[in-house]
């Protein structure tokens, strides 16, 4: 393919500069009007927060200190700080102002540009595959496209590249390279790490890196738009530009993974990321897809070695001084989960290695950066840790009442519904007001994101506890374009849930066999509330699997046979909990008129 040389001008007239060098412009993202809304809905925000933690932080509605500090931490966290991380973000929304790609090479610093994505034979269909040649091959802007294969060469994939006019890397391909390259990019140690995507990657580096000023790379299911290089290029003519970023999104809603997994990036793909680039010029990375300065990131070593490469490349390339822009705008559109299996091993995943890299690299890092990134990056990279300790805390609170037979606070239910409601109300507006800037837009947050999110914090407990008893996990590879339709649901994938139900009802339980009244009794709702979220979670999880099964072609009665364990635990689950809560009925009736 051929490439375009740039020519070496002077700058445009009345371009933005920064001490004599090219700069990447913002734009304010908001309206006057919708600015003057903004601070008004902040206003009502802090008013609401007053007004609960002004009544609950006083002495005499302590009951039991231990938990009352517990629960007021993880109210705190999870009612207060993070939405007002969000609304501090919104504030700071930029968008840069489009630069044209031809200013970049008159300037000289795009050179010969590569587009690369990467497989592993027998993790995605060859239809994903191919569909990805078909659409590097379709963008515009010239440049070589690059297929990297991992685990072992295929000729398959080979001869399909080259019927396509796409370049074939393999770094087990020692006919080509010759074993003692291909042991040296193969190592059990960064940065040719062997089975990992960062190894891949960082092995055609080695390869072919001297050829190219910059690269994007793709995931294999996202597949790009023919402008994607003539959107991004043109940034990198302000010599600080590292890497530029675009939304990444989900255009798979067939399945109801990936449709809740899309709902969950709306803040961050949108908001969150403009914010980040508008409050330091810090967007942060996203693995399915960015382009990078060649030399920036081989200055770096290159892909770093963690799950979360795409973030520790961020954090690395910030301690060095470099910029990032976000260009909030639609690009290249991916598959997404296509299982509930897949969606928590791809957030086990995220989450184990996010807190490696909080606990083991930014301790090394932090005292590089500026003020705003060392903020940015720690709410961002404690997000998992204190948002799965909150989650677990607010589980426990009520259970480890009852056992106890001691009440958290001494306050009524429905003072403290009266106090919070209106912080719960301006969250949510804060939520809703900002889906302009959504994305994808037209996309609206419906029961699968939410579900999916009381689902995540359980394996995000999991990871946490397990990074911090250095269990060590292997590379975690996403599945794409291989379902799970047609076999049996695995019952690991439940038994977390089926556990925090049978948790929440024996300490209904015990309280009911060990006291039946007393001071806690109240916790008796809780404690069904937390038994009952977790039910219905476990309930839509199967129903929705044989619904995906049936929808694939399969009989609805082999379908239930198919699903008949999960569906049977369901059932014994809720026969477990209606008995529960008959039991429970006359205490919390009792409590509820004291309250």
């Amino acid at each position: 393919m051929k490439h375009r040389a740039g020519a070496h001008r002077r700058g445009h007239p009345g371009s933005p500069t920064v001490d004599g060098r090219a700069a990447v412009e913002l734009r304010k993202v908001m309206t006057r009007p919708q600015q003057c809304q903004y601070w008004l809905i902040v206003a009502l925000w802090l008013a609401a927060n007053g007004y609960f933690w002004e009544w609950w932080l006083t002495r005499q509605h302590i009951g039991n200190t231990l938990l009352f500090v517990l629960m007021t931490a993880a109210l705190f966290y999870s009612a207060t700080v993070l939405s007002s991380m969000y609304a501090l973000f919104l504030g700071y929304m930029r968008r840069p102002v489009p630069i044209p790609v031809s200013r970049a090479e008159d300037s000289g610093v795009i050179g010969r540009v590569a587009v690369i994505s990467l497989t592993v034979p027998g993790s995605e269909s060859l239809d994903i595959v191919r569909a990805q040649l078909v659409a590097m091959t379709r963008i515009r802007y010239p440049h070589d496209s690059w297929i990297l294969v991992d685990k072992e060469h295929s000729p398959e994939i080979a001869a399909m590249a080259q019927s396509l006019g796409v370049r074939y890397f393999c770094r087990h391909d020692e006919e080509t390279w010759g074993k003692d390259r291909v042991s040296a990019w193969n190592q059990a140690n960064p940065p040719f790490k062997a089975k990992t995507k960062a190894g891949n990657v960082n092995s055609w580096l080695d390869a072919y890196g001297d050829l190219y000023s910059h690269f994007t790379q793709f995931d294999i299911d996202h597949l790009a738009d023919p402008s994607y290089l003539d959107r991004v290029l043109g940034y990198f003519v302000d010599r600080q530009v590292k890497w530029v970023q675009a939304p990444s999104v989900y255009g798979n809603h067939l399945t109801w993974t990936a449709r809740g997994s899309s709902e969950q990036e709306f803040g961050l793909q949108g908001p969150l990321q403009m914010g980040f680039f508008g409050f330091s010029r810090t967007p942060f990375i996203i693995g399915s897809h960015c382009t990078y300065d060649m030399a920036a990131i081989r200055g770096i070593g290159g892909f770093q070695p963690t799950r979360a490469e795409d973030h520790l490349d961020t954090v690395c390339l910030a301690a060095k001084g470099y910029q990032g822009v976000f260009v909030p705008d639609v690009l290249a559109v991916g598959g997404g989960p296509e299982t509930f299996e897949t969606y928590l091993s791809q957030q086990f995943a995220w989450a184990y290695s996010m807190i490696e890299v909080l606990l083991f690299h930014t301790p090394r890092l932090i005292w590089r950066y500026r003020p705003r990134q060392a903020v940015q990056f720690l709410f961002v990279q404690t997000w998992y840790t204190f948002w799965s300790l909150s989650m677990v805390v607010l589980f426990c609170i009520p259970l480890l009442s009852l056992l106890l037979n001691t009440p958290v606070a001494h306050v009524g239910y429905l003072e403290f519904l009266s106090r919070s409601i209106w912080m719960a109300i301006m969250a949510t507006v804060i939520w809703y007001w900002s889906r302009p800037w959504h994305v994808p837009a037209g996309l609206r947050l419906s029961w699968r994101g939410v579900v999916l999110h009381v689902a995540r914090w359980v394996v995000v407990f999991s990871a946490f506890i397990q990074v911090l008893l250095r269990v060590k996990k292997p590379y975690m590879i996403t599945r794409k374009g291989v379902d799970g339709a047609g076999r049996p649901f695995p019952m690991q994938v439940l038994t977390p849930y089926i556990a925090m139900v049978l948790i929440a009802l024996a300490s209904c339980w015990f309280y009911l066999g060990l006291h039946h009244r007393g001071p806690s009794q109240g916790y008796l709702f809780f404690g069904l509330q937390d038994a009952a979220l977790f039910w219905l979670l476990l309930v839509i999880t199967v129903v929705q699997e044989v619904r995906s099964a049936h929808r694939t072609g399969t009989a609805l009665p082999n379908v239930v046979a198919l699903q008949a364990r999960p569906l049977l635990v369901s059932g014994l689950l809720g026969v477990l909990f209606l008995g529960t809560a008959v039991a429970s009925s006359g205490p919390i009736i009792q409590a509820l008129a004291i309250w």
